[in-house]
């Protein structure tokens, strides 16, 4: 009887494992594509010859998936691209992918944080945001494949707001992918059945696909606690990699060669300057993802910041797009609201911070003594997209003095566009005023006449403000 039991159980486990087999095709019309990357967020394989896969799926997995491979993309005429079907019963399916421009050239927009509540957000981030976006858009999809990430926080709690941005988005004209923020999931629920609301619109939480001979990911790296009875409050949460995230790019990497550029666009930035901390997992990511070029995407801050990790792997912090969350057009560190835009062109690779209200030539904001809250003694400099490739040097009265002090500080801009918001109102403490270390000062000897502050940009543009001392 007992090893009738055995004989059973075992039966029954083999019956369970086929029943999780599942096979299918990649195809561009009647064309096979051979060299897939196909999963279900866990297990891997590629396409054959002949475009076809067998898969091993997991009892817990919601999707198979497809890695796009360079040269196609999905369809995304639902406001988000297609490049998954949700797991069910059938045990085959078919994945249909259109040819985009040929070549490695590509434009990839990367935007924080929309971050909307309600109707009325949205149509704030319809105006000038959006349009904004169609227009740039549009001029880049011109002359190169061109996509958009936005990197989390597309709800505030209200997750019935995810299918009115995918329909705003779709005007776009491109693709445009989407990471989950930890105001994207459940709020009253918790770990993976927290994200089931962002996974009915948006589809997996971690996924990949080729842009040229770069490849771009996206990972959840919130890792969601809930712990709230109402859905409409903010759940808790750590910032951080689940254990599921980490698995799926260990298993993606087995199959990306290693002189391969990487992009990984996430809702939390890995290292914290703020906290002086690695986020959950977060130095783990990037000793995972050594001997690979790497540029991380991330929002959640609402401020911008750059950081190198190591001399090949970088992490860009965009600041938000809805500013300081659709009160004002600058966001709370001094910085205009707008986002990152990549284009690589002929091999190389440029970034640059892409205004939505002013000309892109506004890089700098020049402080005059006594205008900063903060450093009222110096003159400032706002370099709101510094990194180490850019050159502040300042002079007095003619003379090269090196490098200015790096300083925390705020620009009067926002300090001015919040308080004329709120009046006498008090200042919600999130939106108050918050130091960031991409602003120089400058404080010149007792008796100077003149101050000159010059800044070189990463491609050799020139900014520079002469301050004359008021004796």
């Amino acid at each position: 009887m007992k090893k009738l039991l055995i004989v059973l159980l075992t039966a029954s486990l083999c019956l369970a494992t086929e029943a999780r087999k599942v096979s299918g095709k990649v195809n561009c019309g009647i064309n096979p594509i051979p060299g897939v990357i196909v999963t279900d967020g866990a297990n891997f394989t590629t396409t054959d010859a002949d475009g076809r896969f067998k898969l091993n799926v997991s009892n817990d997995a919601n999707f198979v998936y497809i890695v796009t491979p360079s040269g196609y993309q999905p369809d995304y005429s639902t406001g988000t691209p297609q490049f998954y079907q949700h797991l069910s019963k059938a045990k085959k399916y078919t994945f249909h992918l259109n040819r985009t421009i040929p070549g490695g050239d590509f434009t990839l927009f990367a935007v924080s944080d929309p971050q909307m509540k309600h109707e009325r957000h949205l149509a704030k981030f319809c105006k000038e945001p959006l349009e904004d976006l169609v227009k740039q858009s549009q001029e880049h999809a011109a002359l190169r494949n061109t996509v958009g990430i936005a990197l989390g926080d597309i709800a505030w709690n209200e997750l019935n707001m995810f299918e009115p941005y995918k329909q705003a988005i779709k005007k776009t004209g491109i693709p445009f992918y989407t990471v989950i923020g930890n105001h994207d999931f459940i709020q009253n629920l918790s770990g993976k059945e927290a994200e089931a609301g962002y996974e009915e619109a948006f589809g997996p939480v971690n996924w990949a696909f080729w842009l040229g001979e770069d490849l771009v990911v996206g990972l959840n790296n919130i890792r969601f606690r809930g712990e709230v009875s109402d859905p409409k409050k903010s759940g808790k949460y750590d910032e951080g990699y689940p254990e599921w995230t980490m698995d799926f790019v260990r298993g993606l990497l087995e199959y990306i060669p290693k002189d391969t550029h990487i992009f990984i666009a996430q809702h939390s930035p890995a290292w914290r300057w703020f906290k002086n901390n690695w986020i959950i997992n977060g130095k783990e990511m990037v000793e995972m993802l050594e001997g690979y070029r790497v540029d991380f995407l991330s929002g959640h801050t609402h401020i911008l910041n750059n950081h190198v990790y190591t001399p090949e792997i970088r992490e860009h912090n965009p600041a938000a797009i809805c500013g300081a969350w659709w009160e004002t057009t600058w966001c709370n560190d001094g910085t205009p609201r707008g986002y990152d835009i990549f284009d690589r062109t002929g091999g190389e690779l440029r970034w640059y911070w892409h205004n939505v209200d002013y000309p892109d030539d506004f890089q700098v904001e020049f402080i005059a003594k006594g205008e900063s809250r903060f450093n009222p003694d110096s003159y400032i400099v706002n370099v709101w997209n510094y990194d180490d490739r850019w050159t502040i040097q300042w002079y007095e009265d003619g003379v090269l003095k090196g490098s200015p002090e790096m300083v925390k500080d705020v620009s009067p801009t926002y300090i001015k566009q919040i308080e004329e918001k709120f009046g006498e109102k008090p200042i919600p403490k999130y939106k108050q005023p918050r130091k960031n270390i991409h602003y120089f000062a400058v404080t010149p000897s007792e008796g100077a006449s003149r101050v000159l502050i010059t800044v070189t940009g990463p491609y050799g543009q020139n900014w520079s403000h002469e301050f004359e001392i008021q004796k």
